[in-house]
């Protein structure tokens, strides 16, 4: 795809951009085919309603060049920064409030973090969105606590980025991280930003976890939802439900639903996320979710539905046994690695399920990732 992003040959993010977007879809569709479509009819994939500035989530790095800060972005697997004065999957939001920090570090002589050396204060800063608010939040991380004249700094920082709804500054003293931290104080606004996906409303705290692609994930979740066939009378897990954005969905159609997750930050902002809309037929839990599955079946439980979005490792086979255990109907498997799909996909044949459709979804467009839906159900 010609003229795509001037800094695509140097970044290396973007791993498909030289491709035509019908070219993308069709080959994040054959890496379906190739692994769970041994396992199951693949359905067509569906693109991504944005193909640039799709992103709610930026993040970028800075260098000091000449008498200037620039912002960057790192060269694929290395510390070294590439100048760039724009990302093309990211908002104009966040590329424009990027443009006004890098000239407000300057004139308050923030220096950049040189991880070679470990000298500086500015390791990143992530521009986070929520696409159904226009709330924009601007997480600000150095490498220690010292950030001198921080009041006057925020009161500059609501004048140069007045679409700015919130910032904070947080620390993170690890030399090897560069991205958010733990300890965190607010310079503006509440420290929250709120977002609708699906109609329901999510507090995004900086470290939260939260889809990227707002759009296509209201289309993924629409299918999930659709695929489980709740009507109201059915008891649901979701196991690794982050901050209970498919449980919370999920529970306008389900009698109850069990929701697990193993950071308890996590759940702390699940648990808010069903304050907010008034859920009340959803339990959160921070715990292993092996541990957790097996807990309901040994209390002899029963799961009408579950829906699984493990992180790129797929599932546990300890975990996958619990769940079999559990007996659910149909699962709605969501993932982000199609092999690892497969590989527990596999392993949920051999407990009694039967893998009936995979729905391949275009995530994140011009790199090589793809999302799926998988719907099993339970072999008679």
């Amino acid at each position: 795809m010609k003229d795509f992003c001037i800094y695509a040959k140097k970044c290396s993010s973007c791993h498909l951009c030289n491709l035509s977007m019908a070219e993308q879809l069709r080959y994040k569709e054959n890496i379906c085919r190739r692994t769970v479509g041994k396992l199951c009819r693949v359905e067509p994939i569906t693109p991504s309603p944005k193909t640039e500035g799709y992103r709610n989530k930026a993040q970028f790095v800075f260098k000091r060049e000449g008498k200037r800060i620039v912002s960057g972005l790192y060269k694929s697997s290395t510390h070294s920064v590439m100048v760039a004065q724009s990302c093309t999957v990211c908002s104009d939001t966040a590329n424009e409030i990027v443009r006004s920090l890098c000239k407000l570090f300057f004139s308050f002589k923030v220096t950049p973090y040189d991880p070679y050396t470990g000298r500086g204060w500015l390791k990143s800063v992530v521009i986070r969105e929520a696409v159904g608010t226009n709330e924009v939040m601007a997480v600000i991380n150095g490498a220690d606590s010292v950030f001198p004249a921080k009041r006057t700094f925020a009161t500059a920082l609501q004048k140069a980025c007045p679409l700015l709804t919130t910032a904070v500054c947080t620390v993170n003293r690890d030399p090897k991280k560069l991205f958010t931290g733990k300890q965190s104080e607010v310079l503006l606004g509440k420290g929250t930003i709120t977002d609708i996906l699906c109609g329901e409303k999510f507090i995004i705290s900086p470290s939260s976890f939260y889809q990227i692609n707002h759009d296509q994930t209201e289309q993924l979740y629409q299918k999930a939802i659709e695929l489980a066939q709740l009507s109201g009378r059915e008891t649901v897990l979701d196991a690794y439900c982050g901050v209970g954005t498919i449980g919370i969905v999920a529970a306008r159609h389900a009698k109850a639903v069990h929701a697990v997750e193993l950071n308890p930050a996590a759940i702390a902002d699940a648990k808010r996320n069903a304050k907010l809309n008034g859920i009340e037929n959803i339990r959160f839990v921070a715990a292993d979710s092996k541990d957790y599955a097996k807990a309901l079946a040994e209390d002899g439980e029963h799961i009408d539905a579950a829906f699984i979005d493990p992180p790129r490792a797929g599932c546990s086979a300890s975990f996958l046994k619990s769940l079999s255990r559990l007996s659910p109907d149909r699962i709605v498997y969501i993932s982000c690695n199609p092999e690892t799909q497969a590989r527990d996909i596999k392993v949920l044949g051999r407990l009694g399920y039967r893998a009936e459709v995979c729905y391949p979804f275009d995530m994140f467009p011009h790199t090589n990732h793809t999302e799926s839906v998988v719907l099993l159900t339970k072999a008679l």
